[in-house]
């Protein structure tokens, strides 16, 4: 910060709050589980699959798509990937 301005390309990195780090990794979860749920029940219907199948690739790619973007702000708080992978604050599973 220059004189009370904030210069161009210069953005000071602070730690998130706990609370502000919950809301953004529940709020990536959630978008994760609904991309891969629309998306794997979108493929199933083009292959032409029949429910159980539809179902399961649904939940696998909710899980995927979901567990991803949860740890990305995890990560970019400073957490290391392994410790992010680990911790107790993820979610392991979408909820309807």
């Amino acid at each position: 910060m220059v004189d009370g301005f904030a210069t161009v390309g210069s953005m000071e990195h602070h730690d998130p709050s706990p609370n502000r780090l919950a809301l953004s990794a529940t709020v990536h979860w959630l978008t994760g589980c609904a991309i891969g749920e629309v998306l794997g029940l979108v493929i199933a219907t083009a292959l032409g699959w029949h429910d159980l199948p539809s179902v399961i690739l649904a939940i696998d790619l909710a899980f995927v798509f979901g567990y991803g973007l949860t740890i990305r702000p995890v990560v970019s708080s400073g957490m290391p990937i392994y410790q992010a992978g680990r911790s107790h604050s993820l979610q392991t599973r979408c909820r309807s």
